[in-house]
């Protein structure tokens, strides 16, 4: 199955700064405990401390080791079979620089039945509390068993789109949140939020326009806020949010967006002190599902099966291209529907190589090559 090279190399990397993870470690440490102190002591689970008083936040920080961080959030989150998420991107992050981080949360796999993640040799920490399709209320009122569980010391809440979408009007999103992110505070005072701003809608601009909105209240509301720290994942000027280039759909992430939201979550981690450096995720990159088709052949007729990567892998189609081993096409640029899992050709004595990409809206993955012979 094809890795990710990138994912390689930060390997090597991680094992060439070993020396420094512990002095990055004492000194982030310090300048977390620093920054969290705004929103009060951050206490892991386990820790004895005197509970500040309701609705107060205390000013004494009490000592961590790891930074636990629950993302609550929808299938952009969650993501779907065959990404490489952004959640990755964001773990990958504060293991380059050397910050212990604990993702936490009730799940573990993209959205999808059987579905996996981009590569099996994308090792992470899984731990997340999203859920595809899912909107506020939904995590309103499931956040009290949540944080019970988990302790986080930040929760990062990217959510509003689905509401927007099922007619609440941004009044109605603004509220909801409000009602969540005061859920949290009701279970720990000293938790912070990052909370991510609604994403650009092109579908349908009614609903662009109350996500526009309720990002309007959200940033009037807790602008100032020392508790949260907004994402600018939608009005940040630098790298452009532009659905063309960032998502396969006008909403869902492709490759890069899964690097650019990365990169805008980081950012705000770093404004509160969480990361010692600026962030550097965000990069153009293609996908990489890894789907490898089997090839059954009977005399001269040829099957290309990509049937066992449907439920793994979301994709909507496939694209089939056939050719002799000196590069001459055969069959060429064939899409068929990914539901269909094969196909069946006729094909001449040679030797061929089979090029599948699977697509996902305006999303193509990288092929990876089979050679086959017809005696």
């Amino acid at each position: 199955m094809a890795g990710l090279p990138s994912l390689r190399r930060a390997h090597g990397r991680s094992t060439r700064r070993a020396g420094l993870a512990a002095a990055l470690t004492l000194a982030v440490a310090t300048a977390l405990v620093s920054a969290l102190a705004l929103a009060g002591p951050v206490v892991p689970a386990g820790t004895a401390s005197q509970p500040a008083p309701a609705g107060t936040l205390s000013s004494q920080p009490a000592p961590f080791e790891t930074l636990r961080v629950m993302v609550v959030g929808d299938s952009v989150s969650q993501g779907f079979g065959g990404d490489a998420p952004w959640r990755y991107w964001f773990w990958r992050e504060f293991r380059r620089q050397g910050v212990p981080i604990d993702l936490v949360g009730p799940h573990r796999q993209p959205t999808g039945k059987g579905a996996r993640y981009e590569s099996r040799r994308l090792r992470f920490d899984r731990d997340h509390a999203a859920r595809a399709g899912s909107t506020v209320d939904y995590h309103r009122k499931r956040i009290d068993r949540l944080m019970a569980t988990y302790t986080p010391h930040v929760v990062v809440v990217e959510l509003g789109i689905n509401d927007a979408i099922h007619g609440d009007s941004a009044a109605q999103v603004a509220d909801d949140l409000r009602r969540l992110l005061e859920r949290v505070w009701a279970a720990s005072p000293q938790t912070r939020v990052v909370l991510a701003e609604l994403p650009v809608y092109p579908r349908d601009r009614a609903v662009d326009r109350v996500a526009a909105a309720a990002n309007a209240r959200l940033d009037a509301r807790y602008g100032d806020d020392p508790r949260v720290l907004m994402v600018r994942n939608r009005t940040d000027s630098r790298h452009r949010w532009d659905p063309v280039k960032v998502t396969f759909d006008g909403l869902h992430l492709n490759s890069t967006g899964q690097t650019l939201l990365a990169q805008r979550i980081a950012e705000a981690f770093r404004r509160g002190g969480m990361l010692p450096a600026a962030p550097r995720i965000y990069h153009a990159r293609p996908w990489r599902p890894g789907v490898v088709p089997r090839v059954h052949r009977k005399g001269r007729r040829v099957t290309i099966d990509w049937s066992a990567a449907v439920g793994p892998v979301k994709m909507a189609s496939v694209q089939v291209v056939i050719r002799r081993s000196n590069g001459r096409l055969v069959r060429g640029h064939q899409r068929f529907a990914a539901d269909a899992g094969s196909v069946t050709r006729r094909l001449p004595r040679g030797t061929y190589r089979v090029l599948l990409s699977p697509r996902r809206g305006t999303m193509t993955g990288k092929p990876v090559p089979v050679t086959f012979r017809v005696p």
